[in-house]
């Protein structure tokens, strides 16, 4: 009797039916593990994979009757043996053509290594010969298809094994057709393509030989983007030089293997939905078997990553790939154990057990059972896999120090003080890749059917294999349910972590091993951070929090990045590091901490960061330019800031607020949500609005502003509401949403006039002139104006004052009284001037030269604008500065100068689209039409101009219409437009209107038109 499993699975000298792929995949489920007891329930899994039927347990019974009775038929009743808590296969290993292989395949190993080729080659051909076809034929379970990949490298380990040994016989003549018939089957295959090589050479062809090289090199390449390994450049370079030597092909010598009863096969099962981790797979193989012959120290490989990221998982898949290159087995030890971190006393008399020691030889001593555990691998070709490793020190004494054996370590850690260690990091898997391993679990027809729950259910999972084969292991069990209940459970943040645990599977276990290593310290860092919820951090947080030394705070922090609770996520744009919380971490440490710290104490830690926070604010606030009105107060913090966290500020407020002000947003909606420091939350948000102005960034504009808008209504604090949304009624002017600026203003107003705040007063009367002006209700916003100016007169606040007198210089100017526009805007440079506010100042500047151009003086005008320009760049104002450009190209087109002006035109209008300002979109848009009709291209001017009055009217701005309105008329000579801007320009009062007397559509496009300048 035989068992076959080297092709389709069969029984020789027995005559039963095996059935269908279920009975052959038990039939060999049990091979697999002869001569061992297999339980019931893994046998369910292994001929099942993941959906067993309810009926699993009783199939698998039936089957073992069915076999058990060919078996006794055939006067072999003792094969399938019943021993709980499952079945045992009693057979030998010559009833084996896989154990017959596997013992050839070793047996032809070792000859080889000993030099004994003609031994050697008998048993690599015997060993082939066993093959009827693919491994497993018949079989569908993932355990078979696992195996039968080893096996299939194996199988083409031997033939290019039986190939070396003919070579080093001298028979290279018989080794042309095989070897080609291997390298074109497998052409990535570098070991076949170097013996064809060799072959051709000895024979005569090193032409052929060194074609099948370029041919290699170019799969190589084409396919995997890779060059040929060291061995075979070096082989190609010998043979290009002519000087290759006609022995075989050099092998490391090696000692004696051990008898077949002591390799050790000790690595735990491997899984059959083995997912992802491509590149880090290549990896481990690559150094693996790099150099095989010629390396002089162990390669040894660190896997390390996130709890839960896989680590071990890789590590054990490897080394069952690995198996064909290390027949001498495979060694396996948990540093960590179960409950315990394991010594090295213990595992080197386990390892040394494993390797043949009889127990009453193991020494007494760590040191003897070292050096006795590294004579007995010594010349072995060994896989040691070293998991859970902690530390350095639990791992020295564990290496081999024998260049034929591989070490793979998994760690949390880095484990960066080991000599001469491939790192492997293993990060955290895409969507496509989770739900990929969800599909391999779950099944593929049901993951697809309902393609984005189990997307979302990826997601939720952050891409942590453990979380997904938790999430796997909750839907097996609950096959009924839909993909989208599961993802609406995990979406409750407060049950995430309970939903994401199921038997031994569970995060906050795995999390749990590292959290239990935290000192006091750490671990108190760990809890606030967490209860913070920041989207990105700097170190020196920690330092307000903890009320702890920078220093210190740097050295906590990094603690718990080496413990693998807190990951790196870059660094930012003034050069420091930032971090973030994996999501599953972060809720993990927020539970903790809401168990292990006060309220009363998460309370003071974030009002001391706050208070930081304000100071930093302020500090960086002072050196930028100052884009929106608002009170500035003279803040006295709470706590003392480091000089150093200041000083870093002001080298680059720009810099500082581009790296930390969604941190600080974060943490000002956090303290909201905690009610914590509802003052130091009002007074970050008034300094914020300033910085978020400069940069257009409404979304953390907005949030703060929301957050504290229901903080003082909540207290009922009507002076910091007005505060509050005088800075809504900014935002949103800035954001071009006019209408509801205008009442968040008016609000302002109201509340600031009812307490007898006149400074919030004035700046939501500068706003509510501002946007009237805008809207042409000229009167009103005169009115508003003029009580602005007064009031800032009276507080002595030269910015609101400055403020209105530019609004009341614009009013005066479209109004067409030019010369007192002139005076307004001059004022209005004198008192930014005198305040040292360049940014001001400058759009003072290029207020002036509009009442330039308005008269025609287009020289000056195009001179003051290029000084605002200037000023604007050098003060750090993109978008201001965008607008000055405008206007020194307006001035320019009136002088004929038109050459890069289309250029200078479309980079202001790409620097609007940037900053989302649509007000500056559409004058950019006008402007390019407006240099198209002067040019003469009526076709262009009139699709770009019509596109700028669908943008006017979309934000109600009615002088700007009629200005786009009157140029469309020219380019279309339309009566019909050319009326509809007149009535415009009266209904508003524009200056325009008397400008348009007397001129048609015609004359007025003979008027633009550059040529008749």
């Amino acid at each position: 009797m035989r068992v076959l499993v080297l092709g389709p699975v069969e029984v020789r000298g027995v005559a039963t039916n095996l059935g269908g792929p279920k009975p052959k995949a038990l039939l060999s489920a049990l091979l697999l593990q002869a001569r061992q007891v297999v339980s019931v329930d893994r046998l369910v899994d292994l001929i099942w994979d993941t959906s067993p039927p309810q009926s699993a347990v009783a199939l698998v019974h039936t089957y073992v009757s069915a076999l058990r009775r060919g078996f006794t038929a055939a006067g072999m009743p003792g094969v399938v043996v019943t021993r709980a808590p499952g079945y045992l296969l009693n057979v030998t290993p010559d009833d084996s053509d896989l154990e017959s292989f596997e013992r050839h395949l070793d047996l032809a190993r070792r000859a080889e290594r000993e030099d004994e080729h003609e031994t050697a080659a008998r048993h690599y051909e015997l060993a082939q010969g066993l093959w009827r076809g693919p491994a497993f034929g018949g079989v569908d379970a993932d355990f078979a298809r696992v195996r039968a990949d080893g096996l299939a490298e194996e199988r083409l380990g031997a033939e290019e094994g039986f190939a070396r040994c003919l070579l080093a016989l001298g028979r290279a003549g018989e080794l042309t057709k095989p070897l080609r018939a291997l390298v074109t089957t497998h052409p990535l295959r570098e070991e076949a393509r170097g013996l064809l090589m060799r072959v051709l050479y000895e024979t005569g062809r090193q032409a052929d030989a060194l074609a099948v090289y370029r041919d290699g090199r170019e799969r190589l390449l084409d396919e995997l983007g890779l060059e040929p390994g060291e061995r075979l450049r070096e082989l190609h370079g010998e043979i290009l030089a002519g000087t290759l030597s006609t022995a075989r092909p050099a092998r490391a010598p090696a000692a004696p293997a051990p008898p077949r009863s002591a390799v050790p096969r000790n690595l735990p099962p491997d899984i059959g939905d083995f997912t992802g981790r491509e590149y880090a797979l290549e990896t481990v193989l690559r150094r693996a078997t790099a150099d095989a012959d010629t390396r002089t120290n162990t390669p040894t490989v660190v896997v390390s990553g996130f709890g839960g990221a896989g680590k071990s998982a890789l590590a054990v898949h490897a080394a069952y790939l690995l198996r064909g290159d290390y027949p001498d087995g495979q060694l396996f030890a948990d540093l960590r154990g179960y409950d315990r971190e394991a010594g090295a006393f213990e595992v080197l008399g386990r390892f040394l057990g494993a390797l043949g020691v009889a127990t009453a030889d193991l020494p007494a001593g760590v040191d003897d059972r070292v050096e006795l555990y590294r004579r007995t691998v010594s010349g072995r070709r060994l896989v040691i896999v070293l998991d859970n490793a902690r530390a350095e020190h639990q791992l020295r004494p564990l290496l081999p120090g024998d260049p034929h054996c591989l070490v793979l370590i998994t760690s949390r850690s880095r484990l960066t003080g080991l000599e001469g260690v491939e790192p492997v990091e293993l990060g955290f898997f895409s969507t496509a890749t989770a739900v990929e391993m969800l599909s391999k679990i779950i099944g593929a027809d049901r993951v697809a059917s309902q393609r984005a729950a189990a997307e979302r259910i990826a997601d939720l999972c952050g891409g942590v294999p453990l979380a997904i084969r938790a999430a796997a292991a909750k839907l097996l069990a609950r096959p009924h349910w839909p993909l989208r209940s599961l993802a609406a459970r995990l979406s409750d943040e407060r049950r995430r972590l309970d939903e994401l645990a199921v038997g031994d599977l569970a995060i906050r276990s795995s999390l749990a091993l590292n959290y239990t290593e935290l000192s006091d310290q750490q671990r108190r860092a760990f809890h606030l951070l967490c209860v913070l919820d920041l989207p990105d951090l700097g170190w020196w947080v920690a330092a307000p929090l903890l009320d702890i030394p920078l220093d210190e705070a740097e050295e906590t922090v990094e603690q718990l990045v080496d413990l693998r609770l807190l990951d790196v996520a870059g660094v930012d744009g003034i050069g420091r590091v930032r971090y973030r919380f994996h999501d599953l971490v972060q809720l993990f440490g927020a539970e903790h901490a809401q168990a292990a710290e006060s309220a009363e104490e998460i309370a003071a830690a974030v009002s001391r960061l706050l208070a930081t926070w304000m100071a930093l604010v302020e500090a960086g606030s002072r050196k930028l330019p100052r884009v929106t009105l608002g009170l500035r107060p003279n803040l006295d913090p709470s706590v003392a800031v480091d000089r150093e966290l200041v000083a870093e500020v002001e080298d680059d407020p720009t810099g500082w607020f581009k790296s930390e002000t969604a941190a600080v947003v974060r943490a000002v909606e956090r303290a909201g949500e905690l009610g914590i420091d509802s003052m130091t939350t009002l007074l970050i948000t008034s300094l914020l609005s300033s910085p978020f102005a400069a940069r257009n960034e409404f979304d953390g504009w907005q949030r703060t502003h929301d957050v504290a808008l229901r903080v003082a209504r909540a207290a009922g604090n009507r002076q910091a509401e007005a505060m509050v949304l005088a800075g809504l009624g900014q935002l949103h002017y800035e954001k071009d949403d006019f209408h509801t600026a205008f009442e968040h203003f008016t609000g302002a107003e109201a509340h600031a006039l009812a307490v007898g705040d006149d400074a919030t007063r004035a700046v939501a009367l500068v706003g509510l002139g501002t946007v009237r002006r805008d809207l042409a209700g000229f009167d009103a916003a005169r009115r508003d104006l003029e009580a602005a100016a007064a009031l800032g007169e009276k507080i002595g606040d030269d910015a609101v004052v400055a403020a209105a007198c530019y609004g009341l210089g614009v009013i005066s100017r479209d109004h067409g009284d030019i010369a007192e526009a002139a005076v307004l805007l001059h004022r209005c440079v004198e008192l930014y001037r005198k305040a040292g506010d360049s940014r001001g100042e400058a759009l003072a500047l290029r207020g002036v030269s509009l009442c330039h151009r308005a008269r025609d003086e287009h020289a000056e005008a195009a001179a003051l604008s290029a000084r605002a320009t200037a000023l604007l760049e050098s003060a750090g104002d993109d978008l201001g500065a965008t607008y000055a450009r405008q206007s020194t190209a307006k001035a320019l087109l009136r002088l004929g100068r038109i050459d890069g002006m289309a250029d200078l035109l479309m980079d202001c209008l790409d620097s609007c689209t940037r900053h989302g300002d649509r007000f500056g979109i559409a004058l950019m848009t006008r402007t390019l039409g407006e240099l198209q009709l002067a040019t003469g291209d009526q076709a262009l001017a009139t699709r770009t101009l019509t596109a700028a009055l669908a943008e006017w009217e979309e934000l109600k701005l009615p002088l700007w219409q009629a200005r786009t309105l009157r140029d469309l008329a020219a380019a279309t000579q339309s009566d019909e437009q050319w009326r509809r801007a007149r009535e415009l320009f009266l209904a508003v009062g524009g200056r325009e209107a008397a400008e348009l007397t007397g001129h048609t559509p015609a004359t007025w496009y003979e008027h633009v038109l550059i040529g008749d300048l």
